[in-house]
């Protein structure tokens, strides 16, 4: 199935003026990668970008994905797509993509039903889908404490140690869970298609399996970390796990580190 031009989207709608052509940058992309490598488009538009690599996907079997930056730019209030609810390109180069992947499900329901029942309707989806990121400033708040000149060392020690408890609390009263633990994997080298699994053998914590296809680690989020996962941790030592640091205590976090080592990490 092949929707050749962004208007097939827009039946009745002008949404964007000049809208760059789905086959020619199929055949850019084409040229110039492998059918497993990363599309990066700075300048996303109305995410015809997406479009081709979604569609060559389907063509070829190909397995690549792709990056679309577009800044939040307010669109014209007059303009054909302000009045049909976009506030922002980038609004467009979301909605465009969704209908795209909509179209490829609806023809595929019509042509093969029989893929979607069971078990076969989950490898039937694989690959159609994207995420949405915004840039946000960090979750984890700059040090900006600096000794008083005036008191003593023991004095700016304890004043350290409760600008240190009043930054933690804050992460942990105010962070959203899902930025946090995007946050989290990217700054351990994960990539963006990452996914989650709820590991339901835990009963005192919820403990995720975050995996990219590359990369994976076990992370948890709660704000206080059970001696029984703990325990299980100590006998498990295979396994890679990231948790709150505010979530220890110091017997806690030293026997993690001593029997996981560098496969545990406390942000």
């Amino acid at each position: 199935m092949e929707i050749k031009t962004f208007n097939e989207l827009y039946t009745h709608e002008k949404i964007f003026d000049f809208p760059k052509p789905v086959e020619v940058i199929k055949k850019c992309i084409l040229i110039s990668s492998n059918n497993n490598d990363i599309v990066l488009d700075f300048f996303a538009g109305s995410g015809t970008t997406g479009h081709a690599v979604t569609e060559l996907n389907q063509e070829d079997g190909g397995n690549r994905k792709y990056i679309l930056v577009q800044l939040p730019e307010a669109i014209d209030e007059k303009s054909e797509a302000c009045k049909a609810g976009y506030k922002r390109i980038s609004d467009i180069t979301i909605e465009r993509n969704k209908r795209v992947i909509e179209k490829i499900i609806e023809e595929k329901k019509n042509e093969h039903p029989d893929l979607f029942s069971g078990d076969k309707k989950e490898e039937t989806l694989q690959g159609l889908g994207f995420k949405v990121f915004k840039l946000v400033k960090s979750n984890f708040p700059r040090v900006e404490f600096a000794p008083d000149p005036e008191k003593t060392e023991e004095e700016n020690i304890e004043l350290l140690k409760k600008y240190i408890s009043d930054k933690e609390a804050q992460l942990v009263s105010a962070f959203n869970r899902d930025e946090l633990i995007t946050e989290i994997l990217i700054k351990n080298g994960f990539k963006l298609n990452y996914s989650l699994t709820k590991q339901e053998e835990f009963k005192k914590n919820e403990i995720l399996f975050a995996t990219d296809g590359d990369k994976e680690t076990l992370i948890c989020l709660d704000v206080i970390i059970a001696d029984e996962t703990v325990e299980y941790f100590k006998s498990n030592t295979d396994k890679k796990l990231v948790v709150l640091e505010r979530a220890l205590d110091t017997t806690k976090k030293w026997n993690l580190k001593h029997y996981m080592g560098e496969k545990f990490k406390a942000f």
